[in-house]
């Protein structure tokens, strides 16, 4: 039996209120960020004291069981089954995010389709985030394309950039990339951290004999106050920014109790004038 509406990009969903959201990512490239973009988006939840859970669903790396290790296990790029039972038991928490390992975009796709999953979710009021990652990796780039041609309007989007990773000029340029701009679709731009600290944090980790993610390292007081201070920027970064995408990350941003402090006199800081660049008076 066909489905009734073959092609998603032209139908609007139907869901007028949303309670739940579902953040997760389908593009089929690997060490892009992914890891890390979830990360802060469930360190920045938890801070903005939104209830959220995380779903592990690779099997082979385990990156954010390792991470967060009450996140649920379940192996869906199994089967149809096994993606079956991971939406039909979502927490029931207002955000959750779900880890998908990389290679998957077909089989994620074809299973949303033939479970008419979008549709599942309708019913359930939840709202799916699929995260877009704007690389020029060719993997990276026909799986960004297959998901979109497949789930178009019916979901919402996250563009990801990660400049320590990977170039993003050809997307830039693109004219998905305008259409976004065009959307006004947010952006989540992961900052940069230094092999050092990487380095120092795994150490950490070693020492302890768990993964440290970024909130528990900042606060280890023998790790290199230099070190401290680069999370620190790296999660005032993406807790900013995530506070500015909240639209897309929970149900409702009335939801975001704690937010993010913004200095008045970096808000207030005006830009260099290049052609009288010391023309400055205060």
């Amino acid at each position: 039996m066909e489905h009734p509406n073959p092609n998603p990009k032209l139908v609007m969903s139907d869901l007028k209120k949303i309670n739940h959201r579902l953040v997760t990512c389908f593009q089929s490239s690997g060490r892009i960020g992914k890891s890390t973009a979830f990360e802060g988006i469930l360190a920045w939840a938890r801070f903005a004291g939104v209830p959220v859970a995380a779903v592990d669903c690779d099997a082979e790396h385990l990156t954010l069981s390792k991470r967060f290790p009450e996140a649920a296990f379940v192996d869906a790029t199994r089967s149809n089954d096994e993606f079956l039972q991971l939406i039909m038991e979502l927490p029931d928490t207002p955000l959750a995010v779900a880890d998908f390992p990389a290679q998957a975009t077909d089989f994620l796709l074809s299973a949303m389709d033939s479970l008419r999953v979008l549709d599942a979710l309708d019913a359930r009021e939840t709202r799916m985030t699929i995260l877009i990652f704007a690389a020029d990796d060719p993997t990276a780039t026909a799986s960004l394309a297959k998901t979109y041609r497949a789930l178009g309007e019916r979901v919402d989007y996250l563009l990801v950039k990660n400049p320590a990773r990977f170039r993003s000029h050809a997307f830039d340029d693109s004219a998905l990339a305008e259409l976004f701009r065009k959307n006004k679709v947010p952006t989540l731009e992961l900052p940069a951290i230094t092999s050092t600290t990487l380095e120092k944090i795994a150490d950490a980790s070693a020492a302890r004999k768990k993964h440290l993610t970024f909130t528990e390292a900042v606060k280890i007081a023998d790790l290199h106050q230099m070190c401290r201070f680069e999370i620190e920027h790296f999660l005032n970064r993406v807790f900013t920014q995530c506070e500015d995408a909240a639209r897309v990350l929970v149900p409702d941003p009335a939801m975001v109790k704690n937010k993010v402090s913004r200095p008045a006199d970096r808000l207030a800081r005006k830009p260099v004038d290049e052609f009288k660049p010391l023309d400055i008076h205060e």
